[in-house]
């Protein structure tokens, strides 16, 4: 899996090492093209970014998480404080792929607007909500198992990296949005006008990094 990596200072880490995954139909150049890492360097934080090339493909043949570890995480973490992952759209549900395969490895996963499934997402609606439904594991069912992930992680989130997730009211998947949101703080809930798109996108990006723990945590060293 190629990737785009763009380092505070070439010859020393960063605290903070962020993962950022693209959409579907996105690459690992987009992040950059719409701003989202000019945007960490006017806050002047102290943060290396790696954009891996997670293409649909990699969800597509079960072997994102397996191509994620060999080529990008483990060549990468050694030497940073903190481990964070972002993710819009299909790279959420990737961020959260991620995090039920390393756990508190990572201090973070930044959720932007993701792709939560389907169908569940209409099951637990119709339950009353995440801490209504009693859902278990199912054999090749990864929607289903990202919801019992889900449950688990909010219910015991001393266990678990905190998720912090940012959409638009207006996005095609706000019900699964909302849905997750009643399960986290207020203060890890971005919300703006709009859909499933850059523009919104952008807004929330800049919200989180101004009124999230995110700068505080990865801000330079005094």
């Amino acid at each position: 899996m190629r990737a785009k990596i763009d380092r505070l200072d070439p010859t020393q880490r960063a605290r903070c090492l962020l993962i950022l995954l693209p959409g579907i139909g996105d690459n690992d150049s987009d992040f950059a093209d719409h701003g989202f890492i000019a945007d960490l360097r006017r806050k002047n934080l102290s943060i290396d970014t790696i954009s891996p090339n997670a293409t649909i493909g990699y969800y597509a043949r079960r072997t994102f998480t397996d191509r994620l570890d060999a080529d990008i995480l483990n060549p990468n973490k050694a030497g940073y404080e903190q481990i964070w992952v972002a993710g819009i759209s299909m790279g959420g549900l990737g961020s959260i792929l991620l995090a039920q395969r390393h756990g508190l490895v990572l201090t973070g996963m930044i959720l932007i607007a993701p792709f939560l499934g389907e169908d569940i997402v209409d099951e637990i609606h119709a339950k009353g909500g995440l801490a209504a439904w009693d859902g278990k594991p199912k054999e090749n069912d990864y929607e289903r198992d990202l919801w019992v992930y889900l449950k688990k992680a909010t219910e015991r989130p001393d266990a678990w990296p905190p998720a912090y997730l940012l959409s638009g009211d207006q996005d095609k998947f706000a019900v699964a949005h909302r849905m997750l949101g009643t399960t986290l703080p207020p203060e890890r809930r971005f919300r703006t006008r709009g859909d499933h798109d850059w523009g919104p996108w952008r807004r929330l990006w800049n919200d989180f990094l101004d009124h999230s723990d995110f700068a505080a945590r990865c801000g330079t060293h005094q």
